[in-house]
């Protein structure tokens, strides 16, 4: 009996062995291409996203960010009102040093000399073991007078762990190249700017913003759009609605790492969503070659945030872990 017995289980370890192509090629494939001024993220023949880092541009930023069901953009660029905000970035508003009162890498968008986000070394660091890693360096410089203000590092992982579920995990290393003051703002740092149809509308913006889409954004504190969800200090926040007949959605979620965590919310029912740590509490100064770390995950799913269980993947993105457990 024993030949017998050895015989089935090779013919059974063949048989896996010849399944497992064609249960790999089920599984998307992540990579990524140098392509004129962007990277582009593929998950399998489908953009995800690319990283946009020309010199015309005020700042390097991620558009478009596609739903995993609809395979259309979340986000929006160059969208009425306020077309300074791209899709998915990081900038700063209000930065003043010894010789400049007001550098502005914000807005106006097509005023490159008030401030400007320099991509020095953009790079595809890996596209192995299910993941695509980008990394940038960046110089802060206001081009009318030349200084200097900023450097960062940003190192970008994304992921697809699941179905209906991309994540990007997204670590800032900013340093001051000299003494500055980061001033209170209405807005700052890192955000996402939601297309029209995933909105929640907007009536102080008139009529034509009034009902303008589908959309709802929630908290990790259980707020509710602009009003229930502005400078409130949630983990978390997402936005969601529907789109093509697909209910899909983004969320950002703060790392307790970061400093002045959690950072309260500026949230806008137009589409405008970030985490602000510079924004409600007066100036912020920062001493000449210290560096503020900052950590983030966007989350862009399908179905609406406890479907896509958000409070689990914040859980997964303290935890250090790769993947995420049912």
């Amino acid at each position: 009996m024993r030949p017998l017995k050895n015989n089935f289980l090779a013919a059974a370890f063949a048989a896996l062995l010849m399944s497992a192509p064609a249960m790999a090629e089920d599984s998307p494939k992540l990579s990524a291409r140098m392509e004129d001024e962007r990277i582009v993220v593929m998950i399998g023949d489908q953009e995800f996203t690319s990283y946009l880092f020309g010199e015309q541009h005020k700042y390097p930023f991620f558009h478009p960010v596609t739903g995993p069901a609809s395979g259309k953009t979340l986000t929006t660029w160059d969208q009425e009102p306020f077309p300074h905000h791209s899709s998915l970035y990081i900038s700063l508003d209000r930065v003043r040093s010894e010789s400049v009162r007001h550098a502005n890498y914000w807005q106006p968008r097509d005023n490159l000399s008030t401030g400007q986000v320099f991509s020095r070394k953009p790079e595809i660091v890996s596209q192995d073991d299910g993941k695509v890693v980008l990394r940038d360096e960046t110089e802060w410089i206001v081009p009318a007078s030349g200084v200097h203000q900023l450097s960062d590092t940003r190192v970008v992982t994304i992921t697809a762990p699941k179905p209906g579920i991309r994540l990007m995990d997204f670590r800032f290393d900013l340093k001051a190249e000299k003494d500055l003051v980061f001033g209170q703002t209405g807005h700052s740092f890192f955000s996402a700017r939601m297309r029209p149809e995933i909105a929640v509308g907007c009536r102080r913006l008139g009529a034509d913003w009034a009902d303008l889409g589908t959309g709802t954004v929630i908290d990790s504190l259980g707020g509710r759009n602009e009003e229930g969800t502005r400078e409130r200090a949630a983990d978390w926040a997402a936005a969601f609605g529907t789109l093509d007949g697909h209910v899909e959605g983004l969320a950002i979620i703060q790392h307790s790492s970061n400093p002045m965590y959690p950072a309260k919310w500026f949230m806008r029912d137009y589409g405008f969503m970030s985490p602000t740590p510079f924004a409600f509490d007066g100036n912020t100064p920062i001493k000449g070659g210290e560096t503020l770390t900052f950590r983030y995950r966007v989350v862009v799913f399908t179905g609406d945030p406890e479907e896509a269980d958000i409070a689990g993947w914040r859980e997964d993105f303290e935890s250090g872990a790769d993947d995420h457990e049912d």
